[in-house]
């Protein structure tokens, strides 16, 4: 099963090394990692997704906690999230009749294309994992030259993570 895990911690160098050493050793493969920077710089929030058993999430979860700059740790799956990710799709755009094309593509998929040229168009769309593999299979066609897509962003469903709450949460 796919499972989120959002870390929150103390922004200090070290910290992700020793969170992904303990998926190393557990041989758990991180499918996406997010890290940034919340509030006023002193926290660090990391959102990693995995695929594994319920079991051995709740053991790692157990294990990052004792990670002495983490403050709070929270396990997740899909329908607790609100999630997003980001990609950039780079397309054949060499003919006049392709760019109208593209450009058809983009209004309908909800993406916007954020450089164009003569032979190609960037493409960039915001949205759920299965949107964003849709645009990419549509855009095959075309001749995708590039494509590059974020890690996922999440926040819990009903649950504000800003520092401040972070903190008491913690607690």
């Amino acid at each position: 099963m796919l499972y989120t895990i959002l870390v929150f911690s103390e922004n200090k160098p070290g910290v992700l090394y020793r969170i992904a050493d303990l998926f190393l050793r557990r041989r758990i493969n991180i499918e996406s990692l997010t890290v940034s920077e919340v509030g006023d710089n002193k926290l660090s929030r990391f959102t990693i997704t995995v695929k594994a058993e319920g079991a051995l999430v709740e053991k790692i979860v157990k294990q990052i906690y004792r990670i002495i700059e983490v403050v709070k740790v929270i396990d997740a799956v899909d329908s607790q999230l609100i999630f997003n990710e980001v990609a950039l799709i780079k397309v054949s755009t060499n003919s006049p009749q392709k760019r109208k094309e593209v450009n058809e593509i983009v209004k309908l998929s909800g993406a916007k294309i954020i450089h164009f040229t003569k032979t190609d168009a960037t493409i960039s769309l915001a949205g759920n994992p299965e949107d964003i593999d849709s645009l990419k299979d549509v855009c095959s066609s075309y001749g995708v030259k590039e494509f590059v897509r974020s890690g996922r962003i999440a926040l819990v469903k009903g649950m504000m993570a800003d520092r401040k709450n972070v903190l008491s949460m913690a607690k």
